[in-house]
């Protein structure tokens, strides 16, 4: 999942490239503020997912650090954070796919031909 989401990352920063470019018909209604808004989601998404990267990293290396639990409650609360990081994931990722879909869905209206 580290692999997958720092692939977003470089995907993210491509989409933020190409709104900036002058791709788009002239006179669509609300383009500035429509391209300002994904922008702006990029920015959220992208500083979810460097914190979230984070967050993997930081879990990754106590585990490799963990001397083997003797207790139940060490080894729950490593698969309790876990449980919880694999949520998040699946949640950025969504929130990911969902936002390629309405921009591709946009950019594909407003593109010039």
């Amino acid at each position: 999942d580290i692999s997958s989401l720092k692939s977003f990352k470089f995907e993210l920063r491509f989409f933020k490239l190409l709104l900036d470019k002058p791709i788009f018909k002239p006179h669509v209604i609300n383009l500035y503020e429509t391209l300002i808004s994904y922008k702006n989601e990029i920015t959220v998404i992208s500083e979810n997912s460097k914190s979230l990267l984070n967050e993997l990293s930081t879990h990754a290396n106590q585990i490799k650090n963990k001397i083997e639990c003797e207790e139940l409650a060490c080894d729950n609360f490593f698969m309790g954070r876990h449980d919880d990081l694999e949520r998040k994931v699946f949640n950025l990722k969504t929130k990911i796919f969902n936002f390629k879909f309405r921009l591709f869905q946009y950019i594909e209206s407003v593109i010039v031909n």
